[in-house]
This record gives structure tokens, sequence and C-alpha cells, in this order.
């Protein structure tokens, strides 16, 4: 029991300190929202499991009510994670991290809320010096100028071929996408 206390208060910490880098570097993946519905699912299921072994040996008196509830919202979850692991990831290591990633943006953010209100600390820690630039050049060399910045992404329009392409901070954490360049 005190290694499960400890964990936990371990990964409030991580999850408090990550939650930041850990959303803006998922920015294009996974929101805060998504993120819960992710957390909700791996608590329901570590819920289930002991609901269902207590049940089993007698130790606990939960109705099979509750455990096909508890069972059909963790599905609903894990398959909504699942869901985003196919659809938004592209990359195995993407599609590892985002359970990790999204439990502690889950936690984060409710660190980040409670700290915000009680200690009026900022719940975002200044800005990472990420700027979108105001010229972006395609692999085509084809010229593309900043139509907006919406802090987490920043949508491009290129006059030559009349083509718009939408950026998240995700896709410039190397610097640029692949084969674009400053202008």
């Amino acid at each position: 029991m005190p290694f499960l206390i400890i964990a936990a208060v371990a990964f409030m910490i991580l999850g408090f300190c990550a939650y930041n880098p850990l959303r803006r570097k998922y920015a294009g993946t996974i929101g805060v929202g998504g993120s819960y519905l992710v957390l909700l699912g791996i608590m329901l299921l570590a819920s289930s499991v002991g609901q269902i072994i207590g049940t089993v040996t007698g130790e606990s008196n939960v109705s099979a009510l509750e455990i096909i509830l508890g069972v059909i919202v963790m599905l609903l979850c894990l398959g909504y994670m699942v869901y985003v692991m196919l659809t938004r990831c592209q990359t195995v290591k993407q599609r590892i991290l985002l359970p990790f990633a999204a439990c502690l943006i889950g936690c984060g953010f409710c660190w980040r809320l409670l700290a915000a209100i009680v200690a009026h600390v900022p719940m975002e820690s200044g800005k990472d010096g990420t700027a979108f630039p105001a010229i972006l050049y395609d692999p085509e060399e084809n010229q593309f100028r900043l139509l907006s910045d919406s802090g987490d992404h920043a949508d491009y329009y290129c006059e030559k071929t009349g083509r718009q392409v939408q950026f998240y901070t995700s896709d410039l954490s190397d610097g640029l996408p692949n084969g674009w360049r400053r202008g």
C-alpha cells in the first residue's frame, strides 16, 4: 500500500510539472478533454479488475449492475483511446506513449487548476518560445504566408497555388515540418 501512495504522489508531481510541454507536444493529437477520457478509462480498468476480483473472492459486495456499467464506460473510454491511436498518431512511438501522456495531461490539468485557484499560479507557465514564422517555403519552393496564429496552430496560404495548410506547434517541435524552410 505505501508503494501505491508513493507512486500516486510521484505521478501527480510529474503530471503537474510535465503538463505544459506534453499539452503542447500532443496538441494536434489529443486535447485535455480527450486526455480525461483516456485517464477515466484507465482508472476504470483498474477499478473494474479490483471489483471483479473482490466479488469473486467474496471480499466485496458490489452489485453486478455497478460492475457492468463500469465496464461499459471503461470500454467506451478505452475505445476512444484506440481510435485516437489509430487515426491521429503517426508513429509507433506516439501510439505507445499516448496513454501515458494523456494520463499525465489529465492529472496535470487537475493539479494546475487546483494550484491556480488556491495559490493563484498561472495555468500555463510561460510560452515555450515556439513562434510561427511569417513566411514558410514548401519543398517545391512555394511561398506560404501566415494567415492566422491561434497559439497552438497556425494557418498558411500560398498565393501561387491557392493552397492553404495548417500546422500545429507539435509539427514545429523539430523546428519545421519535413522539407519546409523559413522565409
